[in-house]
C-alpha cells in the first residue's frame, strides 16, 4: 500500500505529536487522548465533551484521513500501522446521515442527524445524487467532484476518490474530485498585489470586453498545483 503513496499524501501529524511527547503516545494507545477532523471535534462538544461526548467521524470526513479503507469504510490496520497511529484514540465511522445525537451543552436538545464534509456536502447540496452529475465549487480554490454512484473508481489521471455520501445503511456513494488550489485568491492577487482591479467584480467586466483569451492562459501555482500534477513545490 505504501507504494501508492506520495511524498506529499502521508498523514504525518500524529505521528509527529506522540514521537514528541512518548506520555502522549502512551495515552494515544489507551484511548485517553481522542483524535478526529473537524466534526469529531464539533459532535464530541455539542453531546457532552468529557462528560460523555459522542467521538464519532462520518465516511465523507474520514475519506481525507488516508486511514480509511474506502470498500470497507473502516479504519485499515495497514495503513495505521505505516503511519504509527493509535487505533484507540479514532473516532467511530458513521453514515453521513441515518444516526442523531442530541446537543446537551450547546443549543440543548437539537439534534444533530447529518455530516459531510466540505466538497462532499457542496455536491449534495446542489443535488449531485446520480452517478456522472457533477458540481464545480468556486471560493478560494476551486473544486470539481464527479458522482461515480456505488461504484469506488480509481482515477489513472491524478483526481482524488472520495465518498461522496453515504445515507443510513445504504450503500455509498462515491465521487472522484479535482481540486485546484487558487481561484479566488487570484482575482484578490490581481486586486491587492498587482491593482489591476479596485474589486473583485470588476473582473468579470474587464473579461467581458473581449472576445477571446488571445492565447494568454495563467497557471496559478502560487500554492504548488493540486490535480492532477500534485506538485506542491511548483511556483509561478
Amino acid at each position: 500500500m505504501a507504494a501508492g503513496f506520495g511524498k506529499e499524501d502521508g498523514l504525518p501529524q500524529p505521528k509527529r505529536f506522540t514521537r514528541r511527547n512518548p506520555e502522549l503516545r502512551r495515552r494515544a494507545g489507551t484511548g485517553e487522548v481522542l483524535f478526529g477532523t473537524m466534526e469529531t471535534w464539533l459532535i464530541w462538544n455539542l453531546t457532552g465533551g468529557p462528560a460523555g461526548g459522542e467521538h464519532v467521524t462520518d465516511v465523507t470526513n474520514v475519506s481525507r484521513t488516508m486511514l480509511m479503507n474506502l470498500q470497507g469504510l473502516c479504519w485499515d490496520r495497514d495503513l495505521l500501522s505505516l503511519f504509527d497511529v493509535p487505533e484507540a484514540m479514532l473516532p467511530r465511522i458513521v453514515s453521513s446521515g441515518g444516526e442523531a445525537w442530541t446537543a446537551k451543552k450547546v443549543l440543548p436538545g437539537v439534534p444533530i442527524a447529518g455530516v459531510l464534509g466540505d466538497q462532499q456536502a457542496a455536491l449534495f447540496g446542489q443535488t449531485c445524487f446520480e452517478p456522472g452529475e457533477a458540481k464545480c465549487t468556486y471560493g478560494t480554490g476551486a473544486f470539481l467532484l464527479l458522482n461515480t454512484g456505488t461504484e469506488l473508481v480509481r482515477s489513472t489521471h491524478g483526481m482524488l476518490t472520495t465518498v461522496a455520501f453515504r445515507l443510513g445503511q445504504e450503500a455509498p456513494h462515491y465521487a472522484l474530485e479535482g481540486s485546484i488550489a487558487v481561484a479566488g485568491s487570484l482575482v484578490q492577487w490581481f486586486r491587492d498585489s498587482l491593482g489591476l482591479v479596485r474589486s473583485a467584480p470588476e473582473i468579470e467586466t474587464l473579461a467581458r470586453t473581449v472576445d477571446d483569451n488571445g492565447g494568454c492562459y495563467v497557471a496559478p501555482a502560487f500554492a504548488g498545483l493540486f490535480a492532477p500534477r500534485w506538485r506542491g513545490e511548483a511556483r509561478g
